[in-house]
Order: C-alpha cells, then structure tokens, then sequence
C-alpha cells in the first residue's frame, strides 16, 4: 500500500468499493496521516458498493470486553433495516505489533458484518485483518 494519502472527498462522492484496494483506498482518504491520540472505531456505512456515511466512535477501549463489541450490532441492525452494510476500522495509538486489543476487536467485528474486511490501523500502518488475525 502506498503512502499517498488520497483525495478526502465526502463518502457518498468517493469511488466505488470494488475491490479490496478501493476499500483500503477509502479508508486511507477518510482517515488521513496515520497517527492516532486514542483508540477509535470508525464505521463506513454502504449502499451496495457505495460509501455514504463515515461515523467515528472516539476513545473505545483498546482492549475491549465482548459486550463492548456487541454494542456495534445494533448498529449493524439498524444499517441492514436501511439497506445498508458496514465495514469497520479499529485504530488505536502505537506500533505495528498486533495486540490482543487489536484481535478482539477485529474478530468480533467481522462476525458482525462479513460483507467487508475489517482493517487495523496504527501509527505505521493500514491493513486488513487476515484470517490468521481472525482465528480464534
């Protein structure tokens, strides 16, 4: 993945999610420079293929507890009421090391909504939760 940070543009006029690299794309525009004060989710909602809205949820826990992650769901609930889908980024401060924080959070997500690939992100990097980060 390049460092370029794209154009940020609202959700609803960016490209496409075509593919893994627009999913990744989108996110690297939306988020900006990596580098982050506190843990944060952020949820794309999608229509089909097209980004419409970007919610941040700031200062979740790095390290959360199943009913925390369980919270989203409603989320996810109400997003598919509308035709909609979520994909989901959990960021949070410090290096590339995965921590049991960052698995937690990206396992319990991708059981919420399976159409899109979770992504981690810290200080240095974005990237997809692989399935070996997903396996219990």
């Amino acid at each position: 993945m390049t460092d370029e940070i794209p154009p940020l543009l609202p959700p609803d006029q960016m490209p496409p999610l075509a593919d893994q690299a627009a999913l990744d794309h989108t996110w690297r525009a939306l988020m900006g420079r990596l580098g982050f004060a506190t843990p944060q989710l952020w949820v794309l909602l999608v229509d089909g293929d097209q980004p419409r809205q970007v919610i941040e949820v700031a200062d979740v826990p790095s390290d959360p507890r199943p009913e925390e992650v369980d919270r989203m769901r409603v989320l996810v609930e109400q997003a598919r009421e509308c035709g909609l889908s979520c994909a989901f980024l959990y960021a949070r401060p410090g290096g590339a090391t995965r921590t049991a924080g960052d698995l937690t959070w990206a396992r319990g997500l991708a059981a919420l909504d399976q159409r899109w690939p979770v992504h981690l992100a810290n200080d240095l990097e974005l990237r997809v939760a692989a399935p070996d980060d997903l396996a219990a």
